[in-house]
Order: structure tokens, then C-alpha cells, then sequence
């Protein structure tokens, strides 16, 4: 939006979805691995991935709070990125979870809107 359309970031509200949360998004080395090569910059990536389970090389990601940085870096004020605190792997009686009904599974969508002035 701020390249193609030249919005100005400190205009632009951001929601979050539901999506998978941290309280579910567990993760061998391999993938916290990628994730941290991704991030490594990120200022609290340490608190972003942390490990869940030693022993079996276990670990927690909170995506939402690497989104919610990633629009921060680029502008977006903190009070315009809404979250909707939604977990569907918690609430996958209610929407669609990979995680928990695996090929079975449905899609979420989102809908994106472009206001003029």
C-alpha cells in the first residue's frame, strides 16, 4: 500500500486475524532455525522464539508479535495494528485449523479495503 498506492503509513490500520497463536505454534530446531536466520534483526526475536521443551528440542514462535513488529518497522502506528486475539487452533470448533484437522481442513478468509479521502 505505501509503494503502489502511496499511503502514508501512520494511516494505515492493520488487523490481525485469527490465525494459529503462540500458545500452539510449537516448532522443531529446524524451523526456529529459519525463523531465527529471518529475523535475526529483530530486536526481541529472544522472546519471540523461545524454547518449550529442551529435551525434545522444542519451540514456541509468536508470529503475531513478528507481524506486529514488522509494521511498526515500517511505519504503522501502534494504536492502528488491531489484533484480534484469536487463537484457531483454541477455537477450531468455531473456524478452520491445519493444525488440528489436518487435509480435513477448510480456509479462512480476509477482505481488504481501500479507503479514498
Amino acid at each position: 500500500m505505501i509503494e503502489e498506492y502511496n499511503c502514508n503509513p501512520k494511516d494505515i490500520i492493520c488487523c490481525i486475524g485469527p490465525c494459529i497463536r503462540k500458545c500452539h505454534f510449537e516448532v522443531s530446531e529446524d524451523v526456529k532455525d529459519l525463523f531465527e536466520k529471518e529475523f535475526q534483526d529483530m530486536e526481541d526475536i529472544n522472546q519471540i522464539i523461545t524454547c518449550n521443551n529442551e529435551e525434545e528440542q522444542k519451540y514456541i514462535i509468536d508470529t503475531t508479535k513478528i507481524n506486529e513488529n514488522m509494521m511498526k518497522d515500517i511505519g504503522l502506528l501502534e494504536e492502528n495494528i488491531i489484533d484480534s486475539r484469536i487463537c484457531t487452533v483454541c477455537n477450531n470448533n468455531y473456524m478452520h485449523s491445519y493444525r488440528v484437522q489436518k487435509e480435513l481442513a477448510g480456509r479462512n478468509t480476509a477482505i481488504l479495503g481501500i479507503r479514498g479521502k
